[in-house]
């Protein structure tokens, strides 16, 4: 029941925030911000006392704070190129198909740093432009490309209700994904997030507390299918229950149709399983399930979660995924309960 616990905690916070299938609707914008003005931008999504995870400038996913720890900057893994990320497949008639990371450019000093790279996912090819509208709780992330045949608005918000605590207070932060076809004709797309499982690693420093980049330990990924939602539950059995950083978490969708996953990548020095996703999801936008061969190799498995549809000429699409976390352990802060 320990393990199944984050699952319908998910489920719960789903089911308490949209009573049919959620889709966005237009939403307010206080303020716009231009692609010279996105790098700091970081939107926190994640119920009051929860913790969040941030929605940045240009749709990346930045500031994981959810095991009880403040954690400005962390990206959850000692390798940029696989912090956790969104990315889109297209596929026109009687064309290549093209991939690209649900990511806005990179800045010229982002090139410069100890290793060649300053920024996440920085090998990750990405739209040329971007920007940016916010309301709080509301993020806008848009995304345009003259090589794609689709533009992207990254949608990012959590549930919030003035003088509503407890439906205000929940651990989720609901993704959507509008795809909008450019062309004259159909384009097959699909739509993907990939997270590793990171329980155990909460963000400090490596040499201040081994729950620190280091923290995971014997972590695991399944997919899991209930009446409402489908995707991967990440748990670990290693870390110790009653630390901060131990809980669970879950990346779903209500999609039905065109849903494909892996709860585990091949590994390699080089680039941790990132180039066995990518090849596998921009083949043809659906992933291939590899668990029993992979399954053992690292402490911390990337699971990804993509959901493929066709979209009409002109048509628009949204592809919504919920991030929900459950990390019960609540103590003070610079207290170490290892």
């Amino acid at each position: 029941m320990i393990h199944r616990s984050g699952w319908f905690l998910g489920a719960l916070s789903l089911a308490c925030a949209c009573s049919a299938q959620w889709k966005p609707q237009p939403w307010p914008v206080l303020k716009h911000y231009d692609a010279a003005h996105l790098q700091e931008i970081a939107l926190p999504l994640g119920g009051i006392g929860t913790g969040t995870v941030s929605l940045g400038g240009r749709g990346e996913l930045r500031d994981w704070e959810v095991m009880n720890y403040p954690a400005k900057r962390f990206n959850t893994t000692q390798f940029p190129n696989d912090a956790p990320f969104f990315a889109i497949y297209t596929k026109e008639k009687d064309k290549p198909s093209q991939t690209l990371g649900l990511l806005g450019p990179i800045y010229d000093n982002e090139y410069l740093s100890a290793n060649g790279r300053g920024c996440d996912n920085h090998g990750i090819p990405r739209f040329k432009n971007a920007s940016f509208d916010a309301a709080y709780p509301f993020g806008q992330a848009h995304l345009d490309d003259p090589e794609m045949p689709v533009s992207v608005t990254v949608k990012g918000f959590n549930p919030f209700i003035p003088g509503d605590t407890d439906n205000s207070s929940l651990p989720i932060a609901v993704l959507s994904y509008e795809v909008k076809n450019l062309t004259d004709h159909p384009v097959e797309v699909a739509v993907c997030g990939s997270i590793r499982n990171f329980v155990g690693c909460d963000g400090n420093p490596p040499t201040l507390d081994w729950r620190g980049p280091e923290g995971a330990s014997t972590n695991r990924n399944e997919y899991k299918v209930s009446d409402r939602l489908r995707g991967i539950y990440f748990y670990s059995d290693g870390v110790p229950k009653t630390d901060a950083a131990w809980g669970t978490m879950a990346l779903t969708t209500e999609e039905k149709e065109g849903v494909s996953f892996r709860t585990a990548a091949d590994v390699n020095k080089w680039n941790k399983g990132l180039l066995s996703f990518w090849d596998d999801f921009s083949a043809d936008g659906v992933l291939v399930e590899k668990y029993d061969q992979f399954k053992q190799k690292e402490k911390d498995p990337m699971a990804s979660l993509a959901v493929k549809k066709s979209i009409a000429p002109h048509a628009t699409e949204s592809f919504t995924f919920f991030l929900t976390w459950n990390f019960p352990n609540r103590y003070a802060w610079g207290m170490n309960f290892a």
